[in-house]
Parts: C-alpha cells; sequence; structure tokens
C-alpha cells in the first residue's frame, strides 16, 4: 500500500502519467480495517450494526486513494487486490479524465458466511431439517448479527437461486454449524446457503466529485457493502465490468453491484456481467429533500431523509443555478419549479441553507425537493444479469436507453423505472426507451416478471411520468402472473414485444396517450 501511495503521489504530480500494475496478488489491508471486520462477525456493533458502521462519523481505511489525479490511467490486467478487512479498496475523489483497468477485489475472508448442505432429516411433522456445514474461514460466532438479515439458498445442479427463504427455522448450533428448517423440495444435501452481516459498508470502487471517469475490465468479487457508488460527478463510463461472485461461491457485493446518486453529464454501462449481487444491478436517482425550516419565504433549510443516509455518506446539497422541483411525497406530483441562487452546505449538521428564485408555498408539509439537474443521460447496453435479489436496472432519471440486455431469474423485476417515495428517492422518470432486451424467469413468483413503470407512493396521482417506449423485448415467464405493468404515465409506447406469462401480459392503469401494438 505505501508502494501504491507513492505512485499515486507522483501521479498527483505529474498528470498525464499511466501507472503499470504488474500481475499478481496484493493485499490490501489496515488497522481500521481488520478491526471493523472482527467486530462485525463477532457481534460487537450488537443490532445497531448498520448505524454503527455507516455512517458519516464512522472511521475507515482506503485501499488505493487517487484523489486529486488528473488525466491518468492506470493499467492493472492480471493484478488481484486481496483485501484483509472491511474497507474501501479503491476510491476516485476530485478526480478528472482518468481511467481504471484491468484488476480485480476480492477478499481474504468474505464479507458474507456460507456453507454446504451436509446432512438432512425430517421432524414429525414432515419438515425437512438441514445440517449446514459452515467452510472453515467463516465461523459465525454466537452474537454476529442474524442469520436471516438476507441469506439465500442455491442448488449447483440446478443453478436456481431462492433469496430469504421461507424457513421454519434458522439457528446456530455452533460456530461451524446451522440448523435449516424448510418445506421446499427444491434444495438438498450439496446445497449452499449464504448470509450476510451488513447490508452496507465502503463500496469497492467510490467515485465522487469527480468528471470524466473510466472504468474498464475491473472485477468485483465481494464487498461488504455495494460494487461501485457513484456520487455528485460528472460522465461516468464503465465497460465490461463483472460483479461475480469468486470460483466456487455464489455470492459477489452484499448490497447493490452499481449505485448513482446526484450525477450529471452521461452515464454509461457497457457489456458487463452482475450475478449473485445482493440487491440491484444498478439505481440511478436523486435525492428527495424535506424542507426543514424557513427563514423567508424564499430561503430554506433542505435534508435528505433517506433510511440509510446518502450511499456515499457524505452531504448532498445543489449548486447554484441547479434546478429543483418541488413534489408531493405522497402522491409524487410537480408542484413547482425553483433555480437555486444560493447555497450553504452545512456538513456537520447534515442539511444545507438554500436561496430559491421565488417564495415557497406558505405551507410545505409532506413537499420535498429534488435536484433535476443533477440527472445524468443514463445507457445501459449489453449487459448480463442474473441470479440476484431485487431489481436489475433501476432509473429514476430524465432520460435512459436499456437496451440488448440480457436478465436471468431477478428477484425482482428485471427492469424498473420508478421514483420511490418510501426510500425518498426520485425524480419521477420521464423520455425512457426500453428495447431489444431479453428477461426470462422459470419460477412462479407473485411479481411482474420483465418491466414496470410506476410512481411508487402512498396516493399515486395522475401522470406524474412521460414519454416511455417499450419496444422488441422478449420476457419469457411462463410461471409468472405478468410481465410488464405501466401505471401514472402520459404517453408510453408498448410495440413488437414477445411475451409469456401465466394470467395477463401487460396491465396499464391511470396512463394516457397510449400506443399498443
Amino acid at each position: 500500500m505505501e508502494t501504491f501511495a507513492n505512485a499515486v503521489a507522483y501521479m498527483r504530480e505529474h498528470p498525464g502519467t499511466t501507472l503499470i500494475v504488474p500481475k499478481g496478488e496484493y493485499i490490501l489491508t489496515g488497522e481500521l480495517a481488520r478491526d471493523t471486520q472482527k467486530k462485525v462477525m463477532e457481534g460487537f456493533y450488537g443490532e445497531d450494526l448498520e448505524r454503527s458502521i455507516f455512517n458519516p462519523q464512522f472511521k475507515y481505511d482506503k485501499g488505493i486513494d487517487l484523489g486529486g489525479l488528473r488525466d491518468c490511467r492506470i493499467e492493472a490486467y492480471g493484478a488481484s487486490f486481496m483485501v484483509d478487512g472491511f474497507m474501501e479498496p479503491v476510491s476516485v475523489t476530485n478526480c478528472e479524465n482518468v481511467e481504471i483497468c484491468g484488476f480485480s477485489i476480492d477478499h481474504k475472508r468474505k464479507p458474507y458466511s456460507w456453507g454446504v448442505v451436509t446432512h438432512e432429516t425430517t421432524d414429525e411433522e414432515g419438515i425437512r431439517i438441514f445440517t449446514i456445514t459452515l467452510d472453515d474461514a467463516c465461523p459465525i460466532h454466537k452474537d454476529v448479527p442474524p442469520l436471516d438479515l438476507r441469506c439465500h439458498l442455491y442448488q449447483p445442479e440446478t443453478g436456481e437461486t431462492y433469496w430469504d427463504p421461507d424457513c421454519e427455522r434458522l439457528e446456530r448450533i455452533d460456530e461451524h454449524h446451522i440448523e435449516l428448517a424448510i418445506d421446499d423440495g427444491r434444495f438438498g444435501v450439496g446445497t449452499q446457503f449464504y448470509a450476510i452481516h451488513t447490508y452496507h459498508s465502503r463500496p469497492a470502487i467510490l467515485i465522487e466529485y469527480s468528471k470524466n471517469i473510466r472504468i474498464t475490465d475491473v472485477t468485483i468479487h465481494s464487498q461488504p457493502g455495494m460494487g461501485i457508488v457513484g456520487n455528485r460527478s460528472e460522465d461516468i463510463f464503465i465497460k465490461r465490468l463483472s460483479v461475480v461472485p469468486s470460483n466456487g461461491h455464489h455470492m459477489s457485493t452484499n448490497t447493490d453491484a452499481t449505485h448513482f446518486t446526484s450525477i450529471k453529464g452521461k452515464l454509461v454501462i457497457e457489456d458487463s456481467r452482475f450475478i449473485a449481487q445482493g440487491d440491484d444491478l444498478t439505481n440511478v436517482h436523486a435525492y428527495f429533500h424535506q424542507i426543514i425550516k424557513r427563514d423567508a419565504p424564499d430561503v430554506c433549510y433542505l435534508q435528505e431523509k433517506t433510511p440509510d443516509g446518502t450511499h456515499a455518506q457524505t452531504l448532498d446539497y445543489p449548486d447554484v443555478g441547479d434546478t429543483l422541483d418541488l413534489t408531493s411525497l405522497d402522491t409524487l406530483q410537480t408542484v413547482d419549479k425553483f433555480t437555486v441562487l444560493d447555497v450553504v452546505p452545512m456538513h456537520e449538521e447534515w442539511m444545507c441553507k438554500v436561496t430559491l428564485d421565488h417564495p415557497l408555498p406558505q405551507n410545505t408539509h409532506r413537499l420535498v425537493m429534488a435536484d433535476v439537474t443533477r440527472l445524468p443521460e443514463v445507457t445501459v447496453r449489453g449487459c448480463t444479469s442474473k441470479e440476484h435479489y431485487a431489481r436489475g436496472v433501476l432509473i429514476k432519471c430524465r432520460k435512459a436507453l436499456i437496451e440488448n440486455n440480457q436478465f436471468h431469474n431477478v428477484e425482482g423485476s428485471a427492469i424498473a423505472v420508478a421514483a420511490e417515495a418510501g426510500w425518498h428517492e426520485g425524480v419521477c422518470p420521464a423520455n425512457v426507451t426500453i428495447r431489444n432486451n431479453i428477461i426470462s424467469e422459470n419460477r412462479s413468483v407473485e411479481k411482474f416478471a420483465g418491466i414496470y413503470v410506476r410512481s411508487d407512493c402512498n396516493d399515486p396521482t395522475g401522470q406524474t411520468i412521460r414519454n416511455i417506449v417499450i419496444e422488441n423485448n422478449v420476457i419469457n415467464a411462463p410461471r409468472c402472473p405478468y410481465a410488464i405493468q405501466l401505471r401514472n404515465i402520459d404517453s408510453v409506447t408498448v410495440r413488437n414485444n414477445v411475451m409469456t406469462s401465466q394470467e395477463q401480459n401487460v396491465v396499464i392503469t391511470d396512463c394516457t396517450n397510449i400506443y399498443t401494438e
């Protein structure tokens, strides 16, 4: 790590440098990293684990800190960054025109626990009882966080994955054994079991306050949080990214493979693979900010209220000249638009003071503001996504193209276009084209297997989403009730799709200007 730090220091002083990293395994570690992992795995933080290690005050180690680079390239083909502990392996902050290529990220001790069903019996009521023998490298201590925080079963013979199984019983026997009682005939001896111990920690790669960043031919095998988090940056290009388990495993990142917030310019994800991560392939959004108080009719204090805080754990705030949408959190209807004349970030107070170009309404109860200037033009093209939790592509922006991708057995819907009031993530999308994608779901699941476009809030009203085109997709979900759900859209075109579902291929409600073929 000292060698990397010295090389990066040289690059800061010499813009335009290319750093060549030889093939080999490189250990990234630190005292804080090892201590954090030890405490998590021993249950030191108790039931409040998430807020203990995922907050702006929590101190953590960085592996390779590229902060401040200009016009540089890091070529690390064949390099494996093996992380010892919980940390942020690669940090790209305050950078411009930087490309990183070729390396992989994995963990010496996986940030999850896993084992194999080695014995099966049946109790008096006919419920199957499995004994899971844990891998020697990941014993589970008695005070570890709940085993069912987010767990799944994987059957290597069939390739089937079962997330959050409906267990009659899931309990620790000792450090190396778990007992699982479940009435499901799909699994037996040889089935693999995986359990994470925290949803969020630092990402494997952070991109923040940066412009024109390229990530090419990078592999992320594991991370105790998300794979790539991009925040308050402009123009991010990702090509041939692989967020996939390492050999012999069926778990990659604990949560989202990628997640992007408050981005400007272009965001492109191309020719990439996503397998067995604990949440979405990607989620692209701005934050809904609550109006905390007002100094004047046109001066207010804003604060994001997402359940976990921002995913970079840094303050989100608009810039002077940005446009803010004032939106009803209950209906997701836009009430007004404002231009920011002045802003004062208040990092310690976790809020910002904003001066607007005209007065707010007198009553702002349940009204929130979102920065629509910090929404990227998104392209997700030529990617493969399978056997992971939650959604595939989740879009909350005003221009996007999702094309030529393949989705197989994604636990949630493959493609979602939706603001989510419950998560305080917006905004209502517009101008989204979804075309030439192949979506397959061979399980029986109560869901819209392929695509949904809707406003997710308490009382979705009217047509808050605009200009959606869904064409030339194949959705094969013969055991699912529905293929596509469309709601709250003005101007939607659905044409030339081939769909198979159990009950109804397309469900359309509260939409206007509909064209179907």
